[in-house]
This record gives structure tokens, C-alpha cells and sequence, in this order.
């Protein structure tokens, strides 16, 4: 009886093994001339909160554990991204948010993570698309997402200096020349 446990264990033991997923490399990131501007939404698609909204006290964590609270981000406007690595359009995004966060030193760009596996599956992402200026941050219990009602990935949030939103976009767009767009939206 004990030698057919342990057989019956041997098997699940095997057949589980076969059911993992391979760890799978990060994407290459899309050059410019790869990504169709028709899959992008216009900015003049994002949605005018007025009047602004105040957001709750929200908390990120960053890739090397430290704790980001949103309210340290006040005093320059603040594009939050909700994104996660398995995100097709994420994916193709995301370098146009870091143009954004290099081209305007008086803007914050936020990209948070919803992965679940957290730093571990964010910060190869991060380095395999050159990911320098915007401020990668984590959501992996997705407790800000279901906070903010966020319905799908990739979702912008811009607040203006004092934290209030002031806009939202559902699905990505072209970031990279968004800044007069956001300075008109943000006052």
C-alpha cells in the first residue's frame, strides 16, 4: 500500500512538473516605425474630469521595495499608467510614456505594474525596453486598480499639481508628444 502512495505521488509530483509555464523572456520593445498609429487612441480622446476629483490615499511600491505614496508626487502634474508586462498594447506604449517622462523635466510620468509576480517580472521588462525615465512602480495585489475602478489595461490617469484628476484615457496612446495636451488639461 505505502509503495503504490508513493508511485501515485511520483506521478502527480511529474505531471505537475510538466504543467508549469516556462519562464518566458521579456518582449523585444517595438522601434518606432513598428508600431501602427492607428492602434493608438488620439489625446483628444481623453475624458475631461470636471470638476476635478480628489483620488484616495494610494500607495506603490517601487522595484526596489521602497514604499511611493501618490501624494509625494504633488506639486508638478502626474501621469499615472496602469499597465502589466503580458499587455500587448502595454507593451507597445510604454516607450512612448518614457519619451514623455524625458521630454518634460515638470512632469511626472508613473507607470505601474498590475503583475502579479511583482519586481521579479517587472524590472527585466523595464531594462529590456529601456524603460529609464518614467518611475516604474508596483501593483501586484492590484489593490490601487480595483481602488480606482480601473476596467483595463493600459488605463492613463493625469492629475494635476495639488493630485486632483483631471483626466482619463482607456487604451494607449502616443505619449511622447502629449505634453501641450496635458498642460492644456491640467491648467
Amino acid at each position: 500500500m505505502a509503495l503504490r502512495r508513493r508511485s501515485v505521488l511520483a506521478a502527480t509530483v511529474v505531471a505537475a512538473a510538466g504543467l508549469r509555464k516556462p519562464a518566458r523572456a521579456a518582449p523585444t520593445p517595438p522601434a518606432d516605425d513598428d508600431i501602427d498609429p492607428d492602434a493608438f487612441r488620439p489625446l483628444s480622446a481623453i475624458t475631461r474630469i470636471d470638476p476635478p476629483k480628489t483620488l484616495p490615499d494610494l500607495a506603490f511600491t517601487g522595484l526596489d521595495g521602497a514604499s511611493h505614496p501618490l501624494a509625494a508626487y504633488r506639486g508638478r502634474p502626474v501621469v499615472l499608467n496602469f499597465w502589466a508586462t503580458w499587455c500587448t498594447p502595454c507593451v507597445k506604449e510604454m516607450p512612448a510614456l518614457d519619451r514623455l517622462a524625458a521630454s518634460d523635466p515638470n512632469l511626472t510620468v508613473l507607470a505601474v505594474s498590475a503583475d502579479h509576480g511583482g519586481a521579479s517580472v517587472v524590472r527585466p521588462f523595464a531594462a529590456a525596453h529601456r524603460i529609464t525615465h518614467a518611475t516604474v512602480l508596483l501593483d501586484p495585489e492590484s489593490s490601487a486598480v480595483h481602488t480606482l475602478e480601473i476596467a483595463g489595461f493600459p488605463t492613463t490617469l493625469i492629475l494635476d499639481a495639488q493630485g486632483r484628476l483631471r483626466g482619463k484615457l482607456e487604451g494607449p496612446a502616443d505619449w511622447g508628444k502629449a505634453t501641450q495636451a496635458i498642460t492644456a488639461l491640467v491648467g
